[in-house]
């Protein structure tokens, strides 16, 4: 995971989620780069995968990061699809204007304009779900359901789901507060809102529906003491 630790080590400017959390990170490169085809970034595959890694089938691979057998997988599937998507467009267009350059793990430049292609992207995400207005600011109401429609399939989620959205808005709105972005920067805003939403669903999952096992019982002892989730493979693989 070299990649990881020099991702969340360059932190020459930070902008809403501030790339600390390298467990986090390594579900963004998942979603926004893994089987990507016709794209100017190589699949974080690429980056990571082992030749035992190449027999594992498809279900196996999307369940590798999942604490909570909820029952959003197909859901998430879609959205993790437009993710890509929305990723590729992102560079391309930076490819078209000259200002595109590959992912450079050693590079912290390159990886600081990495993170704003993230944002850009999930900025796109949500203009293409129609939940964010013309300047990328989340709108409630449509969020709402849109939230509701997408990670709420279990009978579980479904009281919690509007305290949940509650708080995530308010994060979003404070960070956004605290953090200004510069003209002509993307939106952050969808950024924020999704990674406490991921916490959120993370600490909520009930016990006859968490996964079991060294991973994931770290990763909700550190969300639950609000700790960052650095990705020491040692304490959290089994």
């Amino acid at each position: 995971m070299l990649k990881l630790v020099l991702f969340v080590s360059c932190v020459g400017f930070v902008v809403a989620y501030d790339f600390k959390d390298s467990f986090y990170n390594e579900l963004l490169l998942e979603d926004l780069l893994d089987d990507t085809t016709g794209s100017a970034v190589p699949p974080v595959d690429r980056f990571r995968r082992s030749t035992s890694d190449d027999s594992m089938d498809d279900k196996c691979k999307q369940r590798r990061y999942k604490c909570c057998n909820d029952a959003n997988g197909e859901n998430m599937e879609k959205i993790h699809e437009v993710k890509k998507q929305c990723f590729t467009e992102v560079r391309s267009k930076n490819k078209a204007d000259g200002t595109y350059e590959p992912v450079d793990m050693f590079s912290c430049e390159r990886l600081n304009r990495t993170k704003m292609e993230v944002i850009c992207a999930m900025e796109c995400v949500g203009r293409k779900k129609e939940i964010v207005d013309e300047t990328g600011s989340l709108l409630e109401p449509k969020l709402t359901e849109f939230v509701k429609a997408n990670f709420a399939s279990d009978e579980w989620q479904q009281p919690l789901i509007a305290g949940q959205i509650e708080t995530c808005v308010k994060e979003a709105k404070e960070q956004a507060a605290k953090q200004p972005r510069e003209a002509g920067q993307c939106n952050p805003d969808v950024s924020n809102f999704g990674y406490c939403m991921w916490r959120q669903m993370a600490l909520a999952c009930p016990k006859e529906k968490q996964v079991a096992n060294k991973r994931c019982d770290r990763i909700r002892e550190r969300l639950a003491n609000n700790e960052p989730l650095h990705y020491y493979k040692a304490e959290l693989d089994d």
